[in-house]
């Protein structure tokens, strides 16, 4: 079926923006705003912000879980300060070990991210109170307010934090470019967790915030006397929250499972609308974003993607990835050139003097959120899906982002139910563009569309995409395919593959296309500076006008060399997507500077300023090629790590590298004390000449507990997934060797009063009703350093 859209359109008028924004480091790098994308140093800048909260995690571990962010291709990291993590008793700051704000940031300077401090002083993040202090209420002012009273405590917590980051700010050299006030003020709030959670005591001032833009104005102003001044001041934008006109970007997002909306009385989500096509940035579309202001006002900008969710007591659900690369898409396709997932990074909620620190809704101590990168560091495949999307990002953003966002006839009208129409749309500059395709949509079985073509209009004439074939769009997949795209000079008419990422070097361009699940790659070349194409996969084909044809099959990933008549090669390499899940593009140091390196493994990895580290999850022995140009140099790593034994070869276009490093034998004993219930007898040294030991707990119930000698130390709301505990996070918790697992029943029925209860009430269960223990495994992580013998020479 043929699908058309009109792109005859004029280029997008882009402008300096009304924002009151931007401003320049030491160095001379300057960053600032049109009204559609951000700049820096005056060229279109998209920002790849990911959410990771430092105080959730183990400090110990901050440097490597930071680098993995990186290399998913994060360069902007976002972290919420919970202000009754570091004040939990009135008084008594706490900036030490895993609150110690000042030694994150300067890890995420010494990585090369930028950084958004998210200062509340409310956040919520399923935190208790949303972030304030229990010792804040029962006051004579409310909170959330202009009330001198409540603003006194904001002050001295913005000293505080300004104290702490002094010098850190992007005009002082460091890397705090953003600071977001307050959070959902006016759009939501949080328990009162000191009350009976039968009572849904919500904070006081009106439980949302009061005095609104005034509200805002004032905490800004008290950010920047703290000294917490930088180029970019944000707040959320949804759910009618103030927007403080040409001083504050507002972010926005989108979750693909909102359990808020669920409740006893409605226990079946809806599906939301964030995977049908709008056009943020447009003010002639009548789509469901209509913000206070005109949209073309300013850059449609997002800081809360849902890069998973936590599961909710009354809500359980296993994330698909194809939710979170979907997303993504959907925001980029509309017009957003500044993205914002949250959660990006897992987490574990510290216990508190007081007691525990989490929302009742939620477990008390994961905070896990299915992420891209899980509570433990694990990486998750829809980070093996984002991956790619976020290099394109790096590798073209800069052509993306001046481009308009087009929707077909009738796109404003499709529903989330419906599974006949495929959903697409383009952005262009009215010369050359992209097709974005979305066949995903939460809590809907989508259906398979085959025989798809697109005619595309533009102002230079029509054509189709593909010309030789059709595609056929897989159920819940989601891509974007590339038209009158720039090959270093040569011109990529189409192709039904999405552009990642380019390496070049003297005399060599390789760009790098990922073809979606069961699509062949077909590359549409115009003739001109070409003078002969060869491939080691699928056909090429010359057509009567002189253009290339070349189509690798889905199959197998394939070479395209096309040789310029001045000596210089341009490479196409298609690969399959199981293979592009596997890509990763690092940076380290190397002699004479910086090396990018394009690396396919399957054991996730990050760079480090020395060379690589891979974090492996029970394989002592693991291979990863490298791609490098012919003449580039030699086998250049090493293994930095005791015992480590390395070896490489030559393979086609790869050099191959297999690391063996010596196994950890995991000494556990499991006995089952009840059904519900068993107890996990650690070896002595279990957690000794490794990063992690990993528990996998396979069980059905309603809540998990993991006790050690009556201290519950994790946690967990069944949703069918394994439940896993990283031990080295709780080694004092563990230190008596026994972990006792206990599982509530999972109860389907009907819960009664029991008509003769003379006093407290008893309820009694009819129905099914599971509380059982499968089994308990347990697998070794290691991390595995190599050395750059570059940086050696």
């Amino acid at each position: 079926m043929q699908h058309s859209i009109d792109a005859h359109i004029l280029p997008k008028e882009i402008y300096p923006s009304t924002l009151r924004l931007g401003g320049r480091n030491p160095a001379g790098d300057e960053i600032s705003f049109t009204n559609y994308y951000m700049e820096l140093n005056g060229r279109p800048y998209v920002a790849i912000c990911g959410e990771f909260h430092y105080s959730r995690y183990p400090e110990a571990n901050w440097e490597a879980e930071i680098n993995k962010m990186k290399a998913s291709g994060i360069n902007i990291i976002a972290t919420y300060i919970f202000w009754n993590h570091h004040e939990e008793i009135e008084g008594a700051y706490d900036w030490r070990g895993n609150r110690n704000l000042r030694k994150f940031i300067e890890l995420c300077q010494h990585s090369g991210l930028y950084v958004i401090l998210r200062v509340g002083p409310f956040c919520h993040g399923e935190v208790r109170n949303g972030g304030l202090p229990d010792w804040l209420f029962g006051r004579t002012f409310d909170v959330r307010s202009n009330d001198e009273g409540y603003l006194q405590y904001v002050r001295r917590l913005y000293t505080e934090i300004g104290r702490e980051a002094s010098g850190l700010m992007f005009k002082d050299g460091g890397p705090v470019v953003g600071i977001q006030l307050e959070n959902e003020l006016n759009a939501a709030a949080a328990l009162w967790e000191m009350t009976a959670k039968q009572g849904d005591e919500y904070l006081s001032g009106g439980s949302r915030g009061s005095e609104g833009i005034r509200h805002m104005r004032r905490l800004k102003e008290l950010a920047i006397e703290a000294g917490l001044d930088t180029p970019i001041y944000t707040s959320t934008g949804w759910g009618g929250a103030p927007v403080l006109e040409d001083e504050v970007l507002p972010l926005y997002g989108g979750y693909a499972y909102t359990p808020w909306s669920i409740s006893v009385q409605n226990p079946k989500q809806q599906p939301t609308r964030e995977y049908l096509f709008d056009s943020y940035h447009d003010a002639g579309v009548a789509g469901e974003f209509a913000p206070p202001y005109p949209k073309e006002k300013y850059p449609f900008a997002c800081c809360e993607m849902g890069g998973g969710m936590q599961t909710w007591y009354l809500s359980r659900f296993q994330v698909e990835p194809e939710s979170v690369s979907a997303m993504s898409l959907m925001k980029i396709a509309g017009g957003c050139n500044f993205i914002g997932y949250y959660m990006f990074h897992g987490g574990t909620n510290p216990v508190g003097d007081s007691g525990y620190l989490n929302e009742s809704t939620t477990p008390r101590i994961t905070y896990d959120f299915q992420a891209p990168i899980g509570e433990f560091g694990q990486i998750r495949e829809s980070n093996n899906q984002l991956r790619w999307l976020h290099y394109f990002l790096r590798a073209f953003g800069d052509r993306l982002a001046p481009m308009s966002t087009v929707l077909p006839e009738g796109a404003a009208e499709l529903a989330p139910e419906n599974t006949e129409k495929l959903r697409y749309a383009v952005r262009t500059n009215g010369k050359s563009g992209f097709v974005f395709v979305n066949n995903y949509q939460d809590h809907v079985e989508m259906k398979e569309h085959r025989d798809v073509q697109f005619s595309i209009h533009l102002p230079l004439g029509n054509f189709l995409l593909p010309q030789n074939n059709s595609l056929t769009v897989r159920r819940n997949a989601s891509f974007m395919l590339p038209f009158q795209f720039d090959l270093s000079g040569l011109l990529l008419r189409y192709a039904t593959a999405q552009p990642v990422t380019v390496v070049e070097s003297e005399g060599r361009s390789t760009y790098f296309f990922v073809m979606p699940e069961g699509m062949d790659g077909e590359f549409m070349l115009d003739s001109d500076d070409i003078g002969s194409i060869e491939t080691d996969a699928g056909t090429v084909r010359q057509d009567a006008d002189g253009s290339y044809c070349i189509v690798i099959s889905h199959t197998a990933s394939g070479m395209i060399r096309i040789h310029r008549p001045d000596g210089t090669e341009t490479r196409i390499y298609a690969m399959t997507s199981q293979e592009a899940s596997m890509l990763w593009e690092v940076e380290t140091e190397a002699a004479g500077g910086r090396k990018r390196c394009i690396l396919f493994s399957e054991t996730p990895l990050a760079g480090t300023t020395q060379g690589l580290e891979f974090f492996s999850y029970g394989a002592h022995e693991f291979s990863f090629r490298e791609y490098r140009h012919e003449g580039d140099g030699l086998a250049h790593w090493r293994g930095d790590t005791e015992g480590c034994l390395i070896s490489a070869a030559r393979e086609g276009w790869f050099e191959t590298y297999h690391i063996q490093i010596p196994e950890k034998q995991i000494k556990m004993e499991v006995k089952r004390i009840h059904d519900h219930k068993m107890l996990v007898s650690l070896g002595q040294g279990i957690l000794e000449d490794v990063e992690d030991v990993l528990l996998q707990v396979d069980y059905t119930g309603n809540v998990g507990y993991a006790f050690s000698e009556g201290r519950l130390f994790h946690d967990h709301f069944y949703n069918g997934a394994p439940w896993e505990i990283g031990l080295s996070r709780f080694k004092e918790a563990i230190q008596s060797g026994e972990i006792v697992l206990e599982t509530t029943p999972l109860r389907k029925g009907i819960m009664n009063v029991a008509a003769d209860a003379s006093m407290a009430v008893e309820q009694l269960f009819e129905g099914e009703q599971t509380a059982v223990f499968h089994q308990v495994s347990a697998k070794p992580v290691y991390r595995i350093t190599l050395i750059s013998r570059l940086k050696e020479l």
